[in-house]
């Protein structure tokens, strides 16, 4: 625009040169010197305002080269560069611009002026003006904006540049929004940067749009390499109807680069002190470890502790070992202070712990377990230490067409309820090995029979009457097992309608055969696990299985054919009802084959006939699923259970929700009458999205947990809201909780991640 400017100012001379006449007369006479004098003109300049190009000035040192480019330098004093116009100052992965600049070679250090830049790696500094040392790699900036990585941004009146990788900046305004007004923002009195690690800052107010919320005597924030650092964890306040206002603080633990440790501390108004940890580690890749660990001194008699580990661990010689553990001192103080609604209402913990290793369809398994089920007055406790497993999962036998399973047990039990305790170790040896037989298919009809002997040794066992009592002497159980397993053709056909499309039904029958003879003293058997609860049997599997497969688009050109609608029948037919003797009408019978169709296990009533399962799944298009179950009493003439299940999911609405009712048709049932929901909308990582899950009593109207969370994400940090809702009988309790989460820093609160209603 300027160089445009004196060209036409040169123009306007040339025609004022003499009077206005004789002026446009020489101008028609030389109007093509005029034309070209006015190019040479606003060509030379152009030239003169244009991009400006000398040669570097290289200024070479040990440590690496100094390069100087400018539009205008003058050497002063020896020693002295002056630059103006463009300047750049390169320095191994530093590089400096401004308008104006001065350098000392000898010292190597200098100053700029003017709209200046500093660029190194990922970090990047605009200011009005600056003092900078290459040697010592420090610098003085003022006025600066910019970011010390790709999410951390920061404004401040002066920023020291004291080190290779440290900054210091003074009254700054730090943030991860890239907006000129930031949604959120740390105003600090001092920051201590230093980069790919933290920033540890002094006097700190968190501001929301400008609005103050928080106040921090001392805050570390990590930075690119997000590097764990010691410290104390946000102070953490809420109120709640059972426990009372809850007031918590923690302290975070570096030990080393592959473990942490997180200690809180907890108060309750209502309760008392609770003291909580947890140990992380992984000590190698393949490697974790994670202890938790929380207790309470109650002042309302529901103290206890909780115990959790989780550790898996990889090692080169093939084995691979594992603890699951998930204990409490009692089932009471789970109900008062879980988080979970189903860690507070199932009244079962296990404590496991093995190590296993695969060769080929072999495998061996060394394991520690414990179980427990919480019931007033005695819980069951069910106890292996140790068991020692090998198991084949089939093996053909050479060219035959015979396969070869076994399976194989060392065992330790124990086992205590409210009628019974065991000695602490009851040996059992269990020895199981099977043989099935492949034979061809004969026009579609295929045949595999299979048959097994086992053999098992009890170290102690019942004593025969209503009141039995543990002997410890041993005993030994016998019985083979014998299984047909039929497959019929399966029929299918095509058909072609208008109205429902094309689609193809198809009918697969099912029929399996199967015996176990030989057992004469179940009643004598202490029962350990399912292993122990076997009667002899004699009964025949049937079942028929209805499936219709459409074809649907999955891209333009391609279809793939799905299950539209499953419908599945089963029932059993017991040629011999009272199980070798083991059944007792009108008592509490719980064993195997019982309760391999129908959903309970345990019945009083004697049949031919067991309950027929019916079984229906349809998909009728991507998102949408429905499933329904069923057990009907062919013997009373009524369901005895119902569970319908859906799941909609169409664009940011997901829908899910389970009916479940049982009909106390027998002593030994329970009735219930249940529903669950759950909706969901939007995106939880973008935007508006909310959840809500429902638990609701039919029976007894009772709602017994509500869960509604509301949350906003934007690109820089995110906002959730929550209120929960509790009713277990010996709590009833309502929360509001609030989280807020900061783009590449962490969350800001308590709310947990929602429990899985459905799995």
């Amino acid at each position: 625009m300027k160089a445009a400017g004196r060209c036409f100012f040169i123009l306007l001379l040339c025609i004022l040169v003499e009077d206005f006449g004789r002026g446009i007369l020489v101008l028609k006479r030389h109007v093509p010197l005029f034309v070209m004098a006015l190019l040479l003109t606003c060509a030379g300049v152009a030239h003169a305002q244009g991009d400006c190009k000398v040669p570097e000035t290289r200024m070479p040192y040990k440590d690496g080269v100094v390069v100087l480019t400018s539009c205008s330098q003058e050497k002063r004093d020896g020693n002295k560069w002056q630059a103006s116009g463009s300047v750049r100052i390169a320095f191994q992965d530093l590089v400096i611009t401004c308008d104006v600049a001065e350098f000392d070679e000898t010292t190597r250090t200098g100053s700029t002026s003017g709209k200046t830049t500093f660029t190194q790696g990922k970090q990047w500094y605009r200011c009005s003006r600056s003092e900078f040392n290459l040697t010592a790699q420090t610098a003085t900036l003022y006025d600066v904006v910019g970011y010390t990585d790709e999410e951390f941004h920061i404004r401040s009146k002066v920023v020291l540049k004291t080190g290779g990788k440290t900054y210091r900046a003074d009254r700054a305004s730090l943030t991860a929004c890239e907006e000129p007004h930031p949604k959120w923002a740390f105003d600090v009195f001092k920051a201590n940067i230093h980069l790919d690690q933290t920033v540890r800052m002094h006097r700190v107010l968190f501001k929301l749009k400008g609005v103050p919320v928080f106040y921090f005597p001392y805050l570390i924030v990590p930075l690119e390499n997000k590097k764990r650092s010691s410290g104390f964890l946000p102070f953490h306040t809420g109120t709640s109807s059972t426990k009372g206002r809850q007031f918590s603080l923690g302290y975070y633990q570096t030990l080393g680069r592959s473990a942490d440790l997180t200690l809180t501390g907890n108060y309750f108004s209502l309760r008392g002190l609770g003291v909580a940890g947890e140990f992380r580690a992984r000590p190698t890749e393949q490697s974790t470890l994670a202890v938790q660990a929380f207790g309470v001194n109650d002042r309302l008699g529901h103290g206890g502790m909780h115990l959790v580990v989780d550790s898996h661990s990889v090692f080169r010689n093939g084995f691979r070992a594992a603890a699951k553990i998930n204990i409490t001192t009692n089932f009471q103080f789970r109900q008062a202070f879980s988080e979970g609604l189903r860690s507070a209402t199932i009244p079962e913990e296990q404590a496991l712990v093995y190590a296993t290793r695969d060769f080929d369809s072999f495998s061996a398994g060394f394991s520690f377990d414990r179980r427990e089920v919480f019931f007033p007055g005695r819980s069951l406790v069910l106890r292996k230490s140790p068991s020692l497993e090998f198991v084949s999962l089939g093996k053909p036998l050479g060219r035959s067409p015979l396969v070869f399973y076994f399976r194989g047990a060392a065992e330790g039990m124990y086992r205590r309820d409210s009628s019974i305790e065991t000695p602490l170790v009851v040996q059992r040896l269990d020895f199981h090995p099977r043989v099935a037989l492949r034979l061809p298919s004969v026009w579609g009809f295929s045949l595999l029979p299979s048959v097994g002997l086992r053999e098992t040794y009890y170290s102690a066992h019942l004593s025969e009457g209503p009141d039995p009592a543990v002997l410890s002497r041993p005993m030994r159980r016998q019985y083979t097992d014998v299984e047909i397993d039929l497959r019929t053709p399966v029929l299918e056909r095509d058909f072609r309608s208008a109205r429902f499309g094309n689609f193809r039904h198809s009918i697969e029958p099912l029929f399996t055969y199967r015996r176990i003879d030989g057992i004469d003293s179940l009643a004598q058997t202490i029962r350990f696990d399912d292993q122990d609860a076997i009667a002899d049997t004699n009964e025949v599997e049937y079942g028929i299985v209805n499936r219709v497969m459409r074809a649907r688009e999955i891209r333009p050109g391609f279809t793939e054919n799905y299950e539209f609608l499953v419908l599945s029948v089963a029932q059993k037919y017991f040629f011999d009802p009272t199980f070798g003797g083991a059944f007792r009408p009108g008592e509490f019978n719980a064993f195997y084959p019982l309760g391999t169709i129908s959903g309970f296990s345990s019945t009083g009533i004697q049949r031919m006939l067991s309950p027929t399962h019916i079984s229906l799944r349809l998909n009728p298009r991507p998102g949408f699923s429905y499933d329904l179950r069923a057990d009907y009493d062919t013997k009373l003439g009524r369901l005895r259970d119902t569970s319908i299940w859906g799941s909609w999911q169409k664009g940011k609405v997901q829908l899910a929700g389970t009916y479940v009712k049982t009909n106390a048709l027998e002593p030994s049932m329970f009735s219930a009458n249940h529903v669950q929901g759950q909706f969901l909308y939007g995106n939880a990582m973008r935007g508006f999205s909310s959840n809500f899950i429902l638990s609701y009593n039919i029976k007894t109207r009772t709602f017994l947990n509500s869960n509604s969370r509301l949350n906003y994400v934007w690109n820089c940090c995110g906002v959730s809201l929550e209120f929960q809702q509790y009713d277990l009988g010996v709590r009833t309790e309502t929360r509001l909780t609030f989280s807020f989460s900061l783009k590449g820093i962490g969350s800001f609160g308590n709310l947990r991640r929602p429990d899985i209603v459905f799995q």
